[in-house]
């Protein structure tokens, strides 16, 4: 009788609770930098006596279009990150959304 109280005690002992993570919504706005917003400007246009003026000033305008493009793809996947927030949780607003995961439950933003 008394081993089977021990082995009780000891069982009971050793149980520990699994750990509860409680996420809680937090609103992030995005933050875009000014850099993305911008730009470079048209190359001058040459006064081209031979070919590989030309093709060198097309080459410049390719380079100014694909750094626009890539600004403008990395403001646009920003955007549409919070649009899809936006949809999934309409009462947050705009922003982008973050879970934290801290102890002592959940508390509105």
């Amino acid at each position: 009788m008394m081993r089977a109280i021990v082995i009780c005690a000891l069982l009971a002992g050793c149980a520990a609770p699994p750990p509860v993570t409680i996420t809680k919504i937090k609103l992030v706005q995005p933050d875009i930098p000014a850099a993305l917003l911008d730009c470079p400007g048209d190359p001058v246009v040459p006064v081209a006596a031979r070919q590989s003026q030309v093709a060198a000033y097309i080459a410049q305008l390719w380079e100014a279009h694909a750094i626009c493009a890539n600004h403008l793809g990395a403001v646009r996947r920003t955007l549409q990150a919070t649009a899809s927030t936006r949809e999934l949780w309409p009462e947050l607003g705009d922003g982008l959304v973050r879970k934290v995961a801290y102890r002592g439950g959940w508390k509105p933003a």
